[in-house]
């Protein structure tokens, strides 16, 4: 970054930041969050919780620690894109290409300090010249056709568990907050509330927004994925139990936690200060479904996504 002495005259948006340093931090930065870092144990408690069962995963995540962790590929749909795939900046296409292949050209480019030694030695498009980029949702310029076919797989798959009378759909969403919430929080709302509580219910994880809506067969558990070895033990040894609906995270009821929901939330809520459950307490638990209903209505998750296109 180029700042001058008097840095409080400036604003990030000021800035300016030569192409081969951000092109440079760009590929590095898709070098290690695609294929360097390791997924942490949270993928592996998750993936022995599946074991034997149906499942499709719907993830925000960019860096494809699913399918990284063992996860069927066709049964991930990735609407914010994934690292693995590079388009043109513009785009001048729909086109996206392999990120290995790409990282495997410039392997020699990229010196020690992560920069570029030149605007020429940025990685091109093959069709207009322009600079290629990572295909991750950031803006209109994001080509998402390339995740098409996994959106439609996710669609069918949901119609198909909602055809079905005889199994329950469980709805399982680790750590889906307010930050991108129509991306898969109110989703995961929406396709429970669509299949109805007679054949769906939701369990949220999440230790600072555990709320669950009270229209729903729900429960909210206030913790990190690590509960998850928990639910696991749980599952194991009360398979065919299901979780009620409840309107907060914080309700030690049994009759409103199936057996093995409310195990995990009770081990849960003892992790968690007394201060942080009086806040979660006071904000109610759901507040912010409701404002969302009363002013857009019910929240379609199948045309939304279709709106992604």
């Amino acid at each position: 970054f180029f700042l001058s002495k008097k840095i409080d005259s400036y604003t990030a948006f000021q800035c300016q930041v030569p192409a081969e340093v951000r092109f440079g931090y760009l590929f590095n930065h898709i070098k290690n969050m695609r294929y360097t870092f390791p997924p942490n144990p949270a993928y592996g408690q998750l993936k022995a919780l599946l074991k034997d069962k149906d499942y499709f995963v719907l993830t925000s995540n960019v860096d494809g620690l699913f399918e990284r962790s063992g996860f069927d590929s066709k049964r991930i749909y990735t609407p914010q894109g994934d690292w693995s795939a590079v388009q043109c900046a513009k785009p001048c296409s729909k086109q996206v290409w392999a990120s290995p292949d790409i990282l495997k050209t410039i392997g020699s480019k990229l010196p020690r300090k992560r920069i570029f030694a030149s605007e020429k030695d940025i990685p091109r498009c093959p069709n207009c010249g322009g600079p290629l980029m990572g295909n991750v949702r950031g803006g209109k310029w994001f080509v998402h056709d390339h995740w098409l076919s996994s959106q439609k797989a996710l669609i069918d798959w949901v119609k198909t568990a909602k055809e079905d009378d005889k199994n329950t759909l469980v709805v399982l969403e680790i750590g889906a907050g307010f930050n991108t919430p129509t991306v898969t929080r109110f989703p995961a709302e929406s396709i429970v509330r669509e299949v109805g509580n007679n054949q769906a219910a939701l369990v949220r994880i999440n230790p600072s927004d555990p709320e669950v809506p009270c229209d729903l067969r729900a429960v909210g558990i206030p913790s990190g994925w690590q509960v998850l070895s928990e639910l696991h033990h749980a599952d194991r040894k009360h398979s065919g139990s299901n979780p009620s609906c409840t309107d907060t995270d914080t309700s030690e009821s049994g009759d409103k936690f199936s057996a093995a929901a409310e195990k995990a939330a009770e081990g849960a809520v003892r992790l968690r200060s007394e201060k942080i459950l009086a806040h979660l307490r006071q904000r109610g638990g759901t507040e912010m479904w409701e404002r969302i209903k009363n002013r857009w209505g019910h929240f379609d998750w199948e045309t939304f996504l279709k709106h992604l296109r």
